[in-house]
């Protein structure tokens, strides 16, 4: 399972250069078009389409990395209650928090799957590529996300047992 992590852990370094590379083509395509767009007086028709399908990409995958490195806003008032008047709560908690990622990113594998297929043909307005391609990130952030769960399984049972996993 070490192994494992390892390789998780190369994959979001992989996954952070995508997003520099991601946001910085959003940036520069922004400027693009104020340069266009008030120099040129003339503006680049797939410039806006393409920064939206590009952030949706950035947040979509981005948010698996936020998972993978726990730096989701948690507000953990009623958890740490429960967890302080029972140890067997802050188990099951403990046991809900593992889960039910898993089962979010399960859906969106299965429901973003669903998407990519039924857009294949319709194209993007502007850029006119597949939606497909747009929506690919869905099911992909679902892939992602459940073996980032995988990978955070010695922790949780670590968690569980009150060992260290590290």
């Amino acid at each position: 399972m070490k192994h494992f992590k390892k390789i998780c852990s190369a994959f979001e370094s992989g996954i952070n250069v995508m997003i520099v590379v991601v946001a910085v083509t959003m940036m520069i395509i922004g400027v693009l078009q104020i340069l266009f767009r008030y120099v040129f007086s003339a503006s680049l028709s797939w410039s806006e389409e393409s920064i939206r399908y590009l952030h949706v990409w950035l947040v979509t995958i981005g948010g698996t990395v936020c998972f993978y490195r726990e730096t989701f806003s948690v507000i953990t008032l009623i958890s740490d209650k429960i967890e302080a008047k029972s140890k067997l709560a802050g188990k099951f908690l403990a046991a809900l928090r593992f889960v039910f990622p898993i089962i979010f990113y399960g859906i969106m594998l299965l429901e973003g799957w669903k998407v990519c297929a039924a857009y294949v043909v319709k194209k993007a307005a502007a850029t006119q590529i597949s939606m497909a391609i747009v929506y690919a990130c869905i099911p992909l952030s679902g892939i992602i996300g459940i073996l980032f769960s995988i990978a955070k399984l010695p922790d949780f049972i670590a968690h569980l047992t009150g060992r260290n996993a590290k």
